[in-house]
C-alpha cells in the first residue's frame, strides 16, 4: 500500500470514532455556545410594570385633565364633524332656496330707520328690473318700496315709490346743550316720489341728479307713551301737525382717489351735494341743504389703517317757515358720531369728525373674509351757524368705543359696535351691513 493509500485510510477511521473535527466547524461551535451563555445571563422583563411614582402623580391629573379633554378637544371635534358632514339640506332651507330662485327673498334688517328696531323684510325680484319691498320693525316703523333700476356703473337711471312711517322718532330739542331727559318722540309717515340718475365721467369722478316729491305728516308716536305734542306746542315748531309737501331737486358729485385691495382701502374720497325744497299744495315752506364730505384711509401696515372722515350738513331757510324741525341737520349715529343716537343733537349746521384705528386680528386661510376690531374717537357739533361753533367748546360732543368689522377683500360684509359718551347718557351698540367710510 502506497503512503497516500494509508494516510486516507487513517483519516476515515479518525472521522468514524469522532476524534477529529474540522477546525470551522469547531470554530462555530465555540460562537454559539458563547451566544447561548451570554443570552442565559440577561435578565428578561417582567410581563407588566408595577406602579411607581411616576404613576401615582399622573393619575390624579388625568382625572382632572378628561373633563377639559371632552371639552376642548372631543366636543369641538365632534361638533365640527357634525357641522361640515354633508347631509341634504332641510324642510326650511329647501324653502328658502325654491323661494329665492322664484324672486321672493325673505330678509332680516338691523334697522330700516332711526329707532326701528329689526325689522322683517320680504323682496320681490321676479321681473328685473323691477323690484318690490316691503318691511316692518319690531317697533311697527315700516317701508314699502317700489321702482325699476335701469343700466349699469357707468351710467344708470332709478324711479321709486315709497311710503314710509319712522314709528318713534325722538326729538330733544334744538341745539348742543339739550338733555336725554327733554327727549320726546313723535311719528313720521313720508311718501316719496322720486326719479334719480347719474353717470361717470371717469372712474374717478361722478355726478348724481334727480328730482323728487314727498308728502309729510307728523303725529303722535306708535308706541311710545312720551309724545312730543305733551310737551311742546305744535306751533313753536314748523312742519309739526300739519301735513307739508315739497318739489325737491338733488344735485351730487364725488371724487373717488381711493382703490381697494387686499382688504385695505388706500386714499381719498370727497362728495359734495346740495338738495332745494319748494313748498307745494299749500306749504308754505321753501328752504335748501347743502351736504359734504371728505375721507381718508391711510394704512399702517397689512394688518393695520386709520380711517378719518369729516362730514357737514348746512341748513337754510328761504321763504315762509323755512326749514320744518324734521329736516334740520343732525348730529348722532353712524353717519357722524357713532357715540350717540341718531338725531340726538339739531341744529341749522353741523360738523363732525370721525376717526378709526382699525386691525386685522384673524384671516380666513384661503384669504376670502378677515375680522378686524376697531376703536373709533368722534367729535361733533350743531350750531345755528358754522362759524358759532367754534366760540365755545360747549358746541361739541366727543364719542368713543371699539367694533369688529367682517370684512372681504374689496368689500365690508357687515359691522358691530359698542359707543360711550362722556356725558353718561348711556351705551350704543348697533349691527350694520354697511359704513360710512
Amino acid at each position: 500500500m502506497s503512503t497516500a493509500s494509508r494516510l486516507q485510510v487513517i483519516a476515515l477511521v479518525s472521522l468514524l470514532v469522532g476524534g477529529w473535527t474540522h477546525p470551522l466547524n469547531a470554530q462555530e461551535g465555540s460562537a454559539l455556545e458563547h451566544a447561548d451563555s451570554a443570552r442565559a445571563s440577561f435578565e428578561r422583563p417582567p410581563g407588566s410594570h408595577s406602579a411607581d411614582w411616576v404613576d401615582v402623580v399622573e393619575f390624579p391629573l388625568k382625572i382632572i385633565g378628561y373633563p377639559l379633554d371632552i371639552l376642548l378637544v372631543r366636543f369641538p371635534g365632534w361638533l365640527a364633524a357634525s357641522l361640515t358632514a354633508p347631509r341634504p339640506p332641510n324642510f326650511l332651507t329647501r324653502t328658502y332656496r325654491d323661494m329665492v330662485e322664484w324672486g321672493l327673498k325673505p330678509a332680516i334688517r338691523s334697522t330700516i330707520g332711526p329707532r326701528s328696531a329689526v325689522a322683517v323684510e320680504l323682496q320681490f325680484n321676479r321681473y328685473r328690473p323691477f323690484y318690490l319691498h316691503t318691511a316692518v320693525s319690531r317697533r311697527l316703523s315700516q317701508r314699502h318700496r317700489a321702482g325699476v333700476v335701469l343700466g349699469d356703473d357707468r351710467r344708470w337711471l332709478a324711479s321709486e315709490l315709497k311710503w314710509q312711517r319712522h314709528s318713534e322718532l325722538p326729538w330733544y330739542g334744538i341745539g348742543a346743550r339739550t338733555s336725554k331727559a327733554d327727549r320726546t318722540f313723535y311719528r313720521r309717515d313720508w311718501f316719496d316720489a322720486a326719479v334719480r340718475g347719474g353717470f361717470a365721467a371717469t372712474p374717478k369722478l361722478a355726478f348724481n341728479a334727480g328730482v323728487g316729491y314727498e308728502n309729510n305728516l307728523i303725529g303722535d308716536p306708535v308706541l311710545a307713551d312720551n309724545s312730543l305734542f305733551d310737551q311742546v306746542d305744535p306751533d313753536t315748531l314748523p312742519g309739526s301737525r300739519e301735513r307739508t309737501e315739497y318739489l325737491r331737486f338733488e344735485l351730487a358729485g364725488n371724487v373717488y382717489l381711493t382703490r381697494m385691495g387686499d382688504f385695505q382701502q388706500r386714499g381719498v374720497s370727497l362728495g359734495v351735494a346740495g338738495i332745494v325744497f319748494r313748498g307745494v299744495g299749500g306749504t308754505e315752506s321753501d328752504f335748501h341743504q347743502f351736504t359734504g364730505f371728505a375721507q381718508g384711509y391711510l394704512p399702517v401696515n397689512d394688518r393695520q389703517l386709520l380711517a378719518l372722515r369729516l362730514v357737514t350738513d348746512i341748513t337754510r331757510g328761504d321763504a315762509g317757515e323755512g326749514t320744518p324741525f324734521f329736516r334740520l341737520a343732525s348730529l348722532g349715529g353712524s353717519r357722524s358720531n357713532l357715540g350717540y343716537p341718531s338725531n340726538r343733537f339739531r341744529d341749522r349746521d353741523m360738523l363732525g369728525l370721525m376717526s378709526e384705528w382699525r386691525y386685522e386680528v384673524w384671516r380666513e386661510l384661503h384669504e376670502r373674509t378677515r375680522a378686524e376690531v376697531f376703536i373709533f374717537f368722534h367729535y361733533g357739533a350743531v350750531a345755528e351757524r358754522l362759524g358759532e361753533m367754534f366760540d365755545s367748546s360747549d358746541f361739541w360732543n366727543a364719542s368713543y368705543g371699539f367694533g369688529l368689522r367682517i370684512a372681504a377683500p374689496t368689500m365690508l360684509i357687515g359691522a358691530a359696535y359698542l359707543g360711550f359718551n362722556p356725558k353718561g347718557e348711556g351705551i350704543t351698540a348697533g349691527i350694520r351691513g354697511a359704513w360710512p367710510f
